[in-house]
């Protein structure tokens, strides 16, 4: 059983860590992974914005103006060519990576990027007057706080001699991270779109096919969309009730969400240059109005809830190898809220990780005892098991039905020990997706030298204390291992422990916390509930 057992998971964590080759080569190009979401809300009541008049059309001027926005939450920069997002910085989420560290750049302009709120009309032309064009503005620069908690920018393109015009209306808030967008067209075009933005959305693109998707990710009716920028095709069109579509990464996201639109449009230009957009319909010379929503932030579970459109969908709390597994995500949400319930009382996730481990813990106490009495039985059955394998060795038939008769005699099961181990893999796996995806843990303090629960432990005491309780774990397991066996699995804490180096040590703190309560609980059944028998 034990051989099986290494094997097993010999073979798991080579399959977990050739995972992206192995993506590549079975899952079939333009494939997209959709799965059930939440079903949204999207009765959000349209507002008529106001008309600007266009009696007599003013001169915009001749050179590009920046306006700044701040907020309490985030930074923002508007160009008034094409009027459009050229900076977005978060105030309270630092870059590590840079030194010293800065605000995360959720968008930022770099050659052949296209801007956030970019207008498309399928007129190359249009498009490029579009594009460059000095917007006329009303409204300025914008400081939000408690005393002024809302602002509102006009970028206005007007082309009487075309009897085109575009107007966006921007509204912003001071403690979050959704911009309210009202949009005015004109003679443009039967169907035009709204772009979020090269990458807009996207921090990072590390980690790509581990834990989680990076990319974009859009709700389609009931329906969540993923489109891999390495499967998809140049542009792909949604069509149907869009209610949202975005561009995400493990823990930041960039969302429009409309309240009516014909489409949502992804398109690459490469495989790590991607946007998303919205399409809506024109009504040619008449002026139409259209209404969305802009969410540009961390993908906090409440702020993503508060939108009321199943955004927080776009976290995964049920992904696993080969995408997402239900009964993963089912019990990985509860286990998120109970890690929050913990830190709210805390104030410190690694101490909500450990009294987290500790809950699931005292629940598997009974599956755990039952798998240690199995591999107790088994133990002893040992030495007339290797009798029995000697003797029927030439043949096979008669050997299983004599080991059949010795483990019903003894009152042994060869899977006994596996079964109830087994039994708790989808709770392990869904505490792993809870703990490597959700920003709570991003730049979380634990103690000393764990500055940040995200991050791997940067001296490396963690993995070096976890590996130690391995082999002590090891050291009071039972085992029916012959020695060769025996010297082979002696590898495994050297090989967990060079694993867990680079991991979060949120994650290793987890697995420490476990091992420490196995060791515990075999040494009580050791000391106390053998000697009792």
């Amino acid at each position: 059983m034990e051989k099986r057992a290494l094997l097993f998971l010999v073979l798991s964590l080579i399959i977990v860590m050739l995972y992206p080759y192995l993506l590549e080569m079975f899952t079939p190009a333009g494939k997209r992974e959709t799965e059930k979401g939440s079903r949204p809300q999207t009765g959000m009541v349209q507002k008529s914005p106001q008309e600007l008049p266009r009696a007599a059309p003013l001169l915009a001027p001749a050179q590009e103006r920046l306006l700044i926005i701040e907020t309490e939450l985030y930074r923002a920069v508007l160009s008034t060519r094409g009027g459009v997002i050229t900076e977005w910085q978060l105030k309270a989420h630092q870059d590590n990576g840079q030194q010293p560290p800065q605000a995360i750049k959720l968008y930022q302009p770099v050659a052949q990027n296209i801007p956030p709120l970019s207008i498309t009309t399928g007129n190359v032309d249009l498009d490029a007057q579009l594009q460059q064009t000095i917007f006329q503005v009303q409204g300025g620069d914008l400081t939000l706080d408690a005393e002024r908690p809302t602002g509102r920018i006009t970028l206005v393109f007007d082309d009487p001699a075309g009897n085109r015009f575009v107007a966006k209306h921007l509204t912003f808030k001071h403690d979050s991270y959704e911009v309210g967008v009202e949009l005015e067209a004109q003679g443009i075009s039967d169907l035009y779109q709204v772009l979020l933005g090269t990458n807009f959305g996207i921090v990072d693109w590390g980690g790509t096919g581990f834990v989680g998707f990076i990319g974009p990710v859009s709700m389609i009716g009931e329906t969540l969309v993923k489109d891999s920028p390495s499967k998809m095709e140049a542009v792909v069109r949604h069509e149907g009730e869009p209610v949202w579509t975005a561009l995400q990464d493990k823990y930041f996201i960039s969302a429009l969400i409309p309240t009516e639109a014909k489409a949502a449009v992804v398109s690459k230009t490469h495989e790590q240059a991607v946007t998303v957009g919205i399409e809506f319909a024109s009504t040619g010379q008449t002026l139409s109005r259209h209404a969305f929503r802009l969410y540009a932030g961390p993908k906090e579970y409440d702020r993503l809830v508060a939108q009321r459109v199943g955004l927080e969908e776009s976290i995964d709390f049920g992904w696993f190898i080969f995408g997402s597994w239900s009964v993963v995500g089912a019990i990985a949400k509860p286990l998120f809220h109970i890690l929050r319930f913990f830190h709210d009382y805390t104030r410190n996730y690694g101490v909500a990780i450990i009294l987290l481990t500790v809950g699931v813990r005292v629940l598997f106490i009974p599956l755990m005892h039952k798998s240690y009495k199995a591999m107790k039985a088994m133990q002893a059955v040992q030495p007339q098991m290797a009798a029995l394998q000697k003797k029927y060795k030439e043949d096979r038939e008669r050997l299983n039905r004599e080991l059949m008769e010795l483990y019903k005699k003894h009152g042994a099961n060869p899977l006994g020990g596996c079964l109830p181990m087994l039994l708790q893999v989808p709770v392990f796996i869904a505490l792993f997706n809870v703990l490597y995806t959700t920003i709570e843990l991003r730049q979380a303090p634990f103690f000393l030298w764990v500055t940040d629960l995200s991050s791997k432990d940067p001296y490396y005491v963690l993995p070096i204390i976890m590996g130690a309780t391995m082999v002590i774990q090891q050291k009071m397991q039972p085992t029916t291992m012959d020695p060769r066996q025996a010297k082979l699995f002696m590898f495994m804490p050297v090989f967990f422990t060079f694993l867990f180096l680079s991991f979060p040590s949120g994650l290793v703190l987890y697995w420490l916390t476990n091992n420490l309560l196995t060791i515990a609980q075999q040494y009580i059944t050791l000391k106390y509930l053998e000697r009792v028998r």
